[in-house]
């Protein structure tokens, strides 16, 4: 079978984890062939570090190069849709870097598109494929904790300096970090989310937008998921996934979710606690292999993984009734209403 042929439009520092992932995972099914970049000096640094065959500093032409078939979108929020239709029309499969659009509506055109091409679309909510999380699924899959009816995830960090295109972004915490969280409360409790309420503050001097986010999620009248992220926790760092089933619990501990080491323990009503040890070396950059993983098995197989855009819409959902209820002074708003909001 041939190899799929992949392009990352953007080369900045994220690009250095999702092509070391990609080689680390994925390279049974595809391979990196070209950088894009429109900054030459980061294109040159970047290809030439990885050995690319292609470089170019315009995503139109690479597009119409012919030299890949799949696109690993790693851009700010702002570069989507010139880059997505496009693509889409040539038949080329994507990987969106989260958030995968500036808004619902964004989102719900892009899956679209894709559908209608009949092209792959995937969002890189690439923490679902974590080792924490992957066990967290499958104790739940297993009835050992029973049914999830709450779900926390807390996220306690020091990100009090940072710079670039972030300092820029009205949408900020929640957008370009605890989209992750969102995502992964959603994805193990199983149920679409019905309503949110959100507090946000803006407490740092660098950035327009929240750098704390703390929020209710309610999934119908039985489930609730609730996440506190803070980018102001100056010690004591501390990463939290709890999930509390109808016959016991289980709980992740870790300092940043991004780390390798994780301890999980699991209790449930008819068993004696135990601990599973869920350290794996790279996890991160491992990660972001799995995510194109999945999504090339996907376009392979005909299939669609399971970080679809469509999946994703309800992310998205969140977030957007998550701002909206934060405008509104932390009021409750339902996922009815931001799927009207066009």
């Amino acid at each position: 079978m041939d190899e799929f042929r992949i392009g990352l439009i953007g080369c900045g520092g994220i690009a250095h984890r999702h092509i070391n992932g990609y080689r680390a995972i994925a390279h049974d099914l595809g391979t990196v062939v070209a950088g894009c970049d429109p900054n030459s000096g980061t294109l040159d640094k970047f290809s030439d570090q990885y050995e690319l065959s292609h470089r170019f500093s315009d995503t139109k032409d690479l597009i119409e190069s012919g030299e890949v078939n799949v696109i690993a979108l790693l851009t700010p929020p702002a570069v989507r849709a010139d880059v997505i239709f496009p693509a889409i029309e040539k038949g080329i499969h994507i990987l969106i870097e989260k958030p995968f659009a500036e808004n619902l509506a964004d989102a719900e055109s892009f899956v679209e598109a894709a559908e209608q091409a009949g092209t792959v679309l995937a969002v890189n909510q690439q923490l679902r494929f974590m080792p924490d999380v992957i066990a967290l699924r499958d104790i739940i899959e297993s009835d050992e904790i029973g049914s999830p009816r709450v779900i926390t995830h807390d996220q306690f960090q020091n990100r009090t300096q940072f710079g670039g295109w972030r300092t820029e972004e009205q949408r900020l915490e929640i957008s370009i970090f605890s989209i992750h969280l969102l995502d992964r409360i959603r994805s193990l409790m199983g149920k679409s989310p019905t309503a949110v309420s959100t507090v946000t503050r803006a407490w740092s001097p660098f950035a327009k937008g929240e750098t704390l986010t703390a929020l209710t999620i309610q999934f119908g009248d039985e489930c609730v998921g609730t996440m506190v992220s803070s980018w102001h926790a100056l010690t004591q760092t501390e990463c939290r996934l709890r999930i509390d089933g109808t016959k016991g619990s289980a709980q992740s501990l870790k300092g940043l979710v991004v780390h390798d080491p994780a301890t999980l323990t699991v209790h449930s009503l008819n068993g004696e606690p135990r601990t599973i040890d869920c350290f794996e070396e790279n996890a991160f950059v491992n990660a972001m292999g799995k995510s194109m993983n999945h999504l090339l098995h996907a376009a392979r197989m005909g299939t669609q993984p399971p970080h679809n855009g469509r999946d994703n819409l309800e992310t998205m959902q969140i977030v957007d009734a998550a701002y909206l209820s934060a405008e509104r002074g932390g009021a409750l708003v339902t996922i009815e209403e931001v799927k009207n909001i066009k």
